[in-house]
């Protein structure tokens, strides 16, 4: 049985929900505003990206959470709160993929960003070990903490090669 996390909690509120999408919403639109600056038309790329892994992240929520594979609370969550979601996520895959092209110019940058792929893996077993042991989530059909933390990180290459590829076959 899983339970609300106190996020979940606030989110169920009045003004949990109302502060959840405003943020989701203003968030987004400033991403677009970026996007959408002349000049820089190469950016809507990197939104389109970002909407690429949210799809991804959003898929996988339908097949694993129906499987019974992921199981949270977070799922009764309005509509309109599970879709500022969609928003927020957006926006952060779209930024964490301006960021991997701005490290990519670096020297060190292909050794840290597989340093930081490791420690997305590393936190994601820890805040799943969190939420698991206060009940806040929970994994069923043989699903386990490790193949969370390889989704973790699929969703950030899904989200860069989704910029990257179609990038590579025009140059």
């Amino acid at each position: 049985m899983v339970v609300d996390s106190p996020f979940t909690e606030f989110a169920r509120t009045t003004l949990g929900s109302g502060l959840v999408i405003g943020a989701s919403v203003v968030v987004f639109a400033g991403t677009l505003f970026w996007a959408g600056q002349r000049g820089r038309a190469d950016r809507w790329r990197l939104v389109v990206a970002g909407g690429i892994g949210t799809t991804f992240i959003a898929l996988l929520n339908v097949v694993l959470g129906s499987a019974g594979m992921w199981r949270s609370t977070d799922y009764t969550l309005s509509v309109a709160v599970l879709g500022s979601f969609l928003l927020f996520t957006t926006a952060m895959l779209t930024w964490t993929v301006v960021f991997y092209r701005w490290l990519w110019r670096r020297r060190s940058g292909r050794i840290v960003s597989g340093l930081l792929l490791g420690l997305v893996a590393v936190l994601t077993a820890v805040g799943d070990e969190f939420a698991l042991a206060r009940g806040y989530i929970a994994f069923g059909g043989g699903y386990a903490v490790w193949m969370d933390a390889v989704v973790a990180v699929a969703i950030f290459i899904v989200s860069v090669l989704a910029y990257e590829l179609p990038r590579r076959r025009r140059a």
